[in-house]
């Protein structure tokens, strides 16, 4: 098993905690403790479900903390938007962004693919 530091997906997620760290601290004021805390704690949260994901044993764990992590990630999306549309992100730094987030959907897809199939073997094989 890789170590989650490892895994691209921990890596683009680590990317974008830094990159959404950096961003939050031009909030304004009045979105720098409300919105801007949401998204760096989601972020942080996200890394640690990685991480929990990645060692879980049984595959159906490992399944139901990827779904938790696509949950998580549209969660972020949303406080992102929000970000953009009341003008604390620009639209330059929302579609950078929300790349980064459509490339980790896209690799945690991946992952869930495999692990359910993994999971359903294991079951074939009790």
């Amino acid at each position: 098993m890789a170590q989650y530091y490892h895994l691209n997906v921990y890596k683009k997620s680590f990317d974008l905690l830094v990159r959404i760290t950096q961003l939050t601290t031009r909030f304004q004021r009045d979105f720098r403790y409300t919105l801007g805390e949401k998204l760096n704690n989601g972020g942080i949260d996200f890394i640690v479900l990685i991480y929990k994901a990645n060692s879980a044993r049984q595959m159906t764990q490992r399944v139901n903390y990827i779904k938790e992590l696509l949950e998580r990630l549209q969660y972020i999306n949303v406080i992102l938007r929000l970000s953009c549309e009341l003008k604390n992100i620009t639209r330059e730094n929302y579609a950078e962004l929300t790349q980064i987030t459509g490339d980790i959907e896209k690799q945690l897809n991946g992952w869930l693919s495999h692990s359910s199939k993994v999971s359903k073997d294991e079951n074939i094989h009790e």
